[in-house]
């Protein structure tokens, strides 16, 4: 029982770098059954797909600290969206957000064939916090004229019919901050009132459920597992999924060692009370 008691944190942690190391080098998975929030967001873009011409917006707003959580459900969104002939206009309003909406369009965009101009467009970033959305309900032209290869943004096919927010079919804000709350609701939903639906860390999501419940947000993706529901849903498995898996052991031998310390403490206590 001394032995368990005093049990050198150098073992718990190469328990916990195999646990994790295992899960990503082997493949095998957990069921994973999606939740209402994240399914809702599911059937909005499954609604916009069923529309003459869709076209959607996605905001990034995160940076390189929420990667491992927010690029997985980037993905698994554009591969929705693009496998579904759906029309995709990306914006920033994170300044360390470029180089990663970069990266996620010009990847999904390659795996479905989708040519820039027509499918897609990428306008890049601008600052203001919740200005460029009030701008955006306003003249979407005048608040980003240009995209990030300097194109007039009336020149662009997908969005030169793009007027305002109302004629988005779905905004999807990726947040990884307090954008959807703070900005994307009060200066855009409650405003112009158009279909919102975001993303989040899994820290924020218990902090959003009162705007699903006014349907103020139509639904909404938590952290990488709920990037791991939106796999599943849509049939492809990705980073969330395997991340879900490393994730998921990890936690087994960190309660396997809380059990064990704790039954090794309470077989200690009645051995010194004898």
């Amino acid at each position: 029982m001394e032995r368990l008691l005093n049990i050198d944190r150098r073992i718990i942690f190469a328990f916990v770098f195999v646990g994790v190391a295992v899960p990503l080098l082997i493949d095998f998975s957990f069921p994973i059954k999606p939740t209402e929030p994240v399914q809702r967001v599911y059937d909005e873009f499954e609604r916009v797909a069923s529309e003459d011409d869709p076209v959607v917006l996605l905001a990034f707003s995160y940076g390189a600290s929420t990667v491992p959580e927010m690029q997985p459900m980037s993905l698994a969104i554009l591969r929705h969206a693009f496998s579904r002939d759906i029309k995709v206009v990306a914006i920033c309003l994170w300044p360390e957000a470029p180089g990663l909406a970069q990266a996620a369009l010009d990847q999904v965009a390659g795996e479905y064939g989708k040519e820039y101009g027509t499918d897609y467009a990428f306008l890049g970033y601008k600052p203001g916090l919740w200005a460029p959305i009030i701008n955006m309900g306003q003249d979407f032209h005048d608040a980003w004229p240009r995209d990030t290869q300097g194109t007039l943004v009336g020149d662009i096919p997908v969005t030169a019919n793009i007027r305002n927010l109302n004629d988005f079919n779905l905004v999807f804000d990726f947040a990884a901050g307090d954008s959807i709350e703070f900005w994307w609701i009060p200066f855009g939903v409650e405003k112009y009132k158009f279909a919102f639906s975001g993303g989040c860390t899994a820290v924020m999501a218990p902090d959003l459920y009162p705007f699903l419940q006014s349907n103020q947000l139509r639904g909404m993706i938590g952290g990488l597992a709920g990037a791991a529901e939106y796999e599943k849903l849509v049939e492809i498995p990705g980073s969330a999924t395997a991340g879900m898996r490393a994730q998921s052991i990890a936690h087994l031998i960190i309660v396997a060692f809380i059990l064990i310390g704790n039954a090794a403490y309470f077989a200690s206590r009645r051995r010194g009370a004898a």
